[in-house]
């Protein structure tokens, strides 16, 4: 530890961070750096301004099983609103930095210089090969030290705008390039992103909230309307829902910038409301009418931003009574083939439509400079009933997670007491309701399958399938064609149980036709089963072109007979020939008991109705979703 008194005021000063070049006077805020034994003072800085941040210097620590404290704070603007970085000293000597971002945590670590690389060619959404790495840049932008607090690795220059780019790669990884000047060749920061219980800081070492108590009370400049802000410390830009002004927040002040069209209907989430959502509570904070224009035709939605301390910002969308629930997402979580697919958490998302989302209409707070008429290209791919949204700018792009959410789930989580619209048309993540149904169906549809084969197998296991009559019938050649003169009867047979059955009539025929016409004859009750079966077969050259047409060969099966003594009479029918008349002989062979596959087989597609019936409608509606997208 090394002490000593303030140039300026002569305050005390101490240096208790081994790593430490300049400390900040508590008293006057002054930066002083120790130059060998001595204390010189480098100009003043500006007070920390009180945040909603948790962090506070002296906090201590531990990550991944190292300690560190807490030993000097900064803070940036960009001419937007300031944020804070805290530099970091671990128990093994290294260093860090950890700045705050929309409820998340970034710890980085410094990994020297990278030569050849120039800000001019990294633009937002293009793919950076780092260090042995892949990244997505999300971000590059510009900001200066506004003010300072404890102890810091090098000197402050308030007056010198720094530039930086950041990334972000798979599993949280976070890349910051500092560039200082523009000219500069940039200093490497690569680390992760973190949540606050990640940080290993026990709750009594944070800081509790502070509130810009002049904001929360707050009056429009230019109606002097009541302005309850929810989440002053982090708004930069208020909408007054009586007057559509448009006013601009900073250092706890509001000044008006432009009046806006106000919304042409008040929205269905209340601002101010609160709502669980994803295990959360969340505070709905502000409201936005976006739209998009394709071919001539204006597309409108409503977004709602929601907010809680522990996990930052996040967004509801109401597209046509559609909701979809937005959660931040790291551009380098996800692999990306711009508008075709992307793939994300093992799932592959194909590209549904591209547009430029314009804002149209602003209500509530926001903690960016929202403004009328801003734009970004807004690309969405989706994998029902989950989406991956791009938002790009020429200075930024963002990438959310959104689930759908039936309108139900919106009303009861804030509360609502008014119905909710209708929803309309097929929303691009709407989860197609006909697939449980198909799913459910093949099931089913698989059940009574098995349930089907194990019953034929029963059957055909148990059927008799006896051969009771099987004999060649000759027709005299002086017989008339369907008179008792080609009639033949047989020998008795026996039937022991009831069942069916099964006649084949086979005939060798060359250019000829053969019917018969067939009656069982129960001798003990006098009952008659007929049936009909007639075969052809032709054949000849036709162009050179030899053919065939016809069958030698017919069966058929009856319904089921008692049991009982039968004959068979047979009757044929046929074309005489004259002037030589000639025999006609025939075959027919009787199967009692034995298996018939029809009713298999229309069981089969009784069960296939189900499958197909679901199978259109999901067909259906994926192409009315479908018709929808854009690319």
């Amino acid at each position: 530890m090394t002490q000593g008194k303030c140039p300026s005021c002569g305050a005390m000063v101490e240096f208790t961070a081994g790593s430490a070049q300049v400390v900040v006077c508590g008293h006057c805020q002054t930066v002083v750096a120790r130059k060998g034994l001595d204390f010189e003072s480098h100009g003043k800085i500006g007070s920390i301004v009180p945040t909603d941040s948790p962090l506070q210097l002296g906090a201590e620590g531990r990550y991944r099983k190292v300690a560190y404290t807490i030993v000097g704070h900064l803070q940036k603007d960009h001419g937007e609103g300031p944020w804070d970085e805290w530099y970091v000293e671990f128990s093994d000597g290294r260093t860090a930095w950890l700045s705050e971002s929309e409820g998340a945590f970034h710890l980085m670590f410094a990994e020297g210089d990278e030569e050849g690389v120039a800000m001019g060619d990294l633009h937002p959404g293009e793919r950076l090969h780092l260090r042995d790495r892949a990244w997505i840049i999300e971000e590059r932008g510009h900001g200066r030290v506004v003010a300072a607090a404890g102890q810091l690795p090098s000197d402050v220059d308030p007056t010198q705008d720094a530039y930086y780019v950041d990334a972000t790669g798979p599993k949280g990884a976070f890349l910051t390039l500092d560039f200082g000047t523009r000219g500069h060749t940039p200093e490497v920061f690569i680390g992760e992103a973190l949540k606050l219980d990640q940080l290993g800081i026990p709750a009594g070492q944070l800081r509790p909230r502070v509130r810009k108590v002049e904001l929360q009370q707050a009056r429009c400049t230019q109606c002097n309307g009541p302005l309850e802000l929810r989440a002053p410390d982090k708004t930069l830009r208020v909408a007054c829902p009586y007057c559509g002004a448009l006013l601009n927040v900073r250092q706890g002040k509001l000044s008006f910038l432009r009046l806006l069209e106000k919304p042409d209907h008040a929205p269905l989430i209340p601002l101010g409301a609160k709502g669980k959502l994803d295990g959360a509570e969340w505070i709905c904070i502000g409201f936005l009418i976006r739209s998009c224009t394709v071919e001539g035709v204006r597309y409108p939605w409503e977004e709602y931003l929601l907010y809680n301390r522990g996990r930052g910002f996040t967004w509801l969308m109401n597209s046509n009574g559609h909701w979809v629930f937005l959660k931040p997402l790291p551009a380098g979580e996800v692999s990306l083939v711009p508008e075709v697919s992307a793939f994300y958490d093992g799932r592959r998302y194909k590209c549904f439509q591209s547009v430029t989302a314009v804002t149209e209409t602003v209500q509530g707070e926001f903690y960016w400079t929202v403004k009328a008429g801003e734009w970004a290209r807004a690309t969405e791919y989706v994998a029902a009933p989950y989406s991956v949204n791009v938002d790009a700018t020429d200075d930024e792009v963002s990438y959310t997670h959104g689930e759908y959410l039936a309108p139900e789930v919106v009303k009861d989580a804030f509360r609502l007491k008014e119905p909710m619209p209708p929803s309309s048309g097929v929303a691009p993540s709407q989860p197609n309701p006909h697939h449980g149904g198909l799913r459910s169906a093949l099931k089913w549809m698989g059940i009574w399958m098995l349930a089907l084969f194990v019953l034929a197998s029963v059957f055909s296991a148990t059927a008799a399938n006896t051969t009771v009559l099987e004999q060649a019938v000759v027709v005299p050649a002086t017989a008339n064609s369907g008179t008792p003169t080609a009639m033949n009867f047989s020998e008795p047979f026996e039937l022991s149980k009831r069942g069916n059955m099964k006649v084949e009539i086979s005939a060798a025929l060359d250019n000829d036709w053969l019917g018969v016409q067939g009656d069982l004859v129960n001798q003990d009750t006098n009952e008659v089963v007929s049936f009909y079966e007639e075969l052809s077969y032709y054949r000849g050259t036709s162009d050179g072109e030899y053919w065939t047409e016809g069958n030698t060969s017919s069966s058929a099966y009856l319904s089921a007979l008692p049991a009982g003594t039968y004959v068979l009479r047979t009757t044929a029918s046929f074309t005489p020939k004259s002037p030589r008349p000639v025999a006609h002989t025939f075959n027919v062979k009787l199967t009692h008991d034995t298996p018939n596959a029809s009713w298999f087989c229309f069981a089969l597609v009784l069960l296939a109705l189900g499958p197909l019936v679901s199978v259109y409608r999901s067909h259906s509606f994926e192409t009315r979703r479908w018709a929808e997208s854009n690319v």
